[in-house]
């Protein structure tokens, strides 16, 4: 697979039912084959979950975004009893739990690629830069254009780089650059 099927199945998991959580919240996990999937925010649960930018400290990841991690814990254990992915995929909210999730499995010994489209900052320390480097987890993480979203929040960082793609749709900072489907156009 390459990254424009990962980002297929990030979009797909906007309308099918997940595998775990429940599609009205912010904590939800799709499966499909042998690679697991987060969806991003479409629903008021998520866009709260978006919000809640005080950061946590979470053992042998370092201080994250507390509203990502409370997405991806409240699901964590139902995750983590599934076979292990081959890889890991979201967009947006979905992107920074897959990022925590991949970060989580390496500190379990799997080490799975990571395919995060359109990444908020999730981290105020480098302690997940650190593990997933020492772990040599393989990471794709892509800019759309000028996706503010990327961008936000201010204060905190990604654990890896951003790969550009696209062409801005403005000359300044926007969300129309966010979308799904304008990412798998840019990667195609």
């Amino acid at each position: 697979m390459n990254p424009v099927d990962y980002a297929l199945l990030a979009q797909r998991a906007y309308t099918d039912a997940p595998t775990v959580g429940k599609a009205d919240s912010a904590s939800r996990m799709h499966v499909y084959g042998d690679v697991h999937v987060f969806r991003g925010s479409d629903d008021l649960a998520s866009f709260i979950a978006d919000s809640d930018c005080d950061t946590i400290p979470v053992e042998g990841l370092g201080k994250l975004h507390k509203g990502f991690y409370g997405a991806l814990a409240s699901i964590l254990p139902q995750c983590l009893a599934l076979p292990r992915p081959s890889a890991v995929a979201g967009h947006s909210l979905g992107a920074a739990m897959v990022i925590i999730y991949v970060a989580v499995l390496a500190q379990l010994g799997h080490v799975v690629p990571v395919y995060a489209f359109e990444p908020p900052r999730l981290c105020a320390d480098a302690a997940m830069q650190d593990l997933l480097a020492a772990n040599k987890v393989p990471w794709f993480a892509t800019r759309n254009g000028l996706d503010i979203v990327t961008q936000v929040p201010f204060g905190l960082t990604l654990p890896g780089p951003l790969t550009k793609i696209g062409r801005p749709s403005f000359s300044l900072d926007n969300l129309t650059d966010h979308g799904i489907g304008r990412v798998i156009e840019a990667l195609a």
